[in-house]
This record gives C-alpha cells, sequence and structure tokens, in this order.
C-alpha cells in the first residue's frame, strides 16, 4: 500500500495513467514546459526575427504554453491525492457510490463518508516532502541570487529580467515552484500503484 495514496486497491485499467514513470514524466513535463515558455517570451521580447521566425516561435509558444496549462492541472491534484492537505479521500470501491445512492445518500453527505482526517503516516511523508523541497528550493534561490548580483560584473552580456513580462516571469516561477514542488516530491517518488487482483 502507497503511503499516500488510497487503501482500496485501484483497478487495472488505472494502473498505467498512475504509474511511477507516467507521473514522473508529468512533472517533468510541467518545469520543461514552463521554461520552455518563459525562455520563448523572453526571446520574442528581445530578439530581431523575421515573419517566417517569429511564425515559428509562436508556434513554439503556443505549444509550449499549452503543455504547461495540461501538465499543471494534473500536477495541482497531488495536493489532494497525495495528501497534501488536512484531510484524504479515499477512492470508492466499485459500486460502492451506486450503493449510497441507493440507500438515498446524496452526493455531499457521500463525499463525507470518503473523506478522513490525514493519519500519522500521511502527515510524516507530507512533511518530509517539505523538507526535500525546501532543501531543493534553497540552492536554487541562492545560485540564482549570486547570478543577479555578479553576472553584471564578470559577463559581457549577461541575461538579466529587464522587461516586465521577465520579472513576471520569474516571480512566477518561483511561485510555481514553491506551490507545487511539495506534491512533486510525493508524486515523484510514491511506489506503483497496487492493482486488484484478478
Amino acid at each position: 500500500m502507497s503511503a499516500i495514496e488510497p487503501t482500496h486497491p485501484m483497478p487495472l485499467s488505472a494502473a498505467p495513467s498512475k504509474s511511477r514513470r507516467w507521473r514522473r514524466r508529468q512533472i517533468i513535463a510541467t518545469y520543461v514546459s514552463y521554461a520552455a515558455t518563459a525562455i520563448l517570451t523572453s526571446v520574442r521580447a528581445h530578439a530581431t526575427l523575421g515573419s517566417d521566425a517569429r511564425l515559428v516561435l509562436g508556434v513554439a509558444f503556443a505549444l509550449a504554453a499549452a503543455a504547461f496549462v495540461v501538465s499543471l492541472v494534473w500536477l495541482v491534484g497531488p495536493s489532494v491525492r497525495y495528501g497534501l492537505s488536512n484531510r484524504s479521500y479515499r477512492q470508492p470501491a466499485p459500486g460502492e457510490l451506486k450503493k449510497l445512492k441507493d440507500q438515498g445518500i446524496s452526493a455531499t453527505q457521500a463525499k463525507a463518508l470518503l473523506t478522513r482526517p490525514a493519519d500519522e503516516r500521511q502527515r510524516a511523508v507530507r512533511q518530509h516532502a517539505e523538507a526535500i523541497s525546501y532543501r531543493i528550493l534553497s540552492p536554487v534561490i541562492v545560485v540564482l541570487a549570486m547570478y543577479l548580483i555578479f553576472a553584471p560584473t564578470f559577463l559581457d552580456h549577461p541575461w538579466l529580467p529587464s522587461t516586465e513580462i521577465e520579472k513576471v516571469g520569474l516571480l512566477a516561477g518561483f511561485a510555481l515552484l514553491f506551490s507545487t514542488l511539495p506534491a512533486a516530491v510525493i508524486a515523484w517518488s510514491e511506489p506503483d500503484p497496487v492493482p486488484d487482483a484478478p
């Protein structure tokens, strides 16, 4: 049983989309597509390009932005699925929701029945993920701060956020890391779900 996932085993049909490999690809896609979007935005702001190059750049930007939005929607989910909230949701067994509905229980009541406070193990996993996230973020912040301070002195043409879009993009990147990294750490490290016995 996973430390975070609901205790009820997942059906075989759901296992491929919840596998560790699939989760890791989604996490990489989120951060890489955001970086690509930020880089392409900076190139569009500073480079002098012909009409064909601008068209290619626009298409690449649209694809990177779409990939970011789609993967981010998935990545935000672990804040609930992987126990980053104070309560956890148990996946209902096959036919359980229909049985509750037949008993006259509303959707809100059914959700309350399937929701329970996070247990000690879930809280420990969440705290461990937050600790790892801070260990990742600390050197990132230090390296970026050192670059912004010393790059103008030691480099001839350093990249520095000069436009409003670049500054917003840099701040948004930090906001993305701070808000999603704990969930990403858990999703990255959790084992594959246990399928139902045939």
